[in-house]
């Protein structure tokens, strides 16, 4: 079904308790990302999910992982992104995530920020099969298990 995410994100404009800020990041991972499947409403949610967030000073994994998830899986078996919409979505991810960095780069970062803050950098960078495999990462068994054996 088709989900209108401008809803979602209008209450995120408004809302500023952290508990309804929650459910808002809920609602938009199982809508904007269902078992590796996006859509035109995750693509042109994530302008304005940067956008909120910065004004807001909401910077969290989340939001993070919505972009690495959202544009990884863009380039995957899932609906193009328009043509026309193409270079002004791209310049807004390429330069939103750094400036979200910049909002937290002096906090405490724990595994899951750490890693959703470079798979998104990565995604948005270009490095698709980078950013999936460091959003795999987050698992602290995954990663002992990989440097064993590298």
């Amino acid at each position: 079904m088709p989900y209108d995410a401008s809803i979602a994100l209008k209450k995120m404009e408004a809302v500023e308790s952290n508990k309804e800020i929650d459910e808002i990041f809920k609602e938009l991972w199982n809508e904007l990302h269902h078992q590796g499947d996006v859509g035109l409403a995750s693509y042109f949610s994530l302008p304005h999910l940067i956008r909120i967030s910065k004004e807001k000073k909401l910077v969290d994994y989340n939001v993070f992982g919505l972009v690495a998830v959202i544009e990884t899986e863009r380039h995957d078996n899932n609906p193009k992104l328009p043509s026309e919409f193409e270079a002004e979505y791209l310049q807004t991810i390429r330069e939103g995530v750094p400036d979200l960095v910049k909002l937290i780069i002096q906090n405490n970062w724990d595994a899951t920020l750490s890693s959703t803050v470079m798979a998104a950098l990565a995604a948005v960078k270009g490095h698709i099969e980078m950013a999936k495999a460091i959003l795999k990462m987050e698992d602290s068994d995954l990663i002992t298990e990989f440097l064993e054996n590298y």
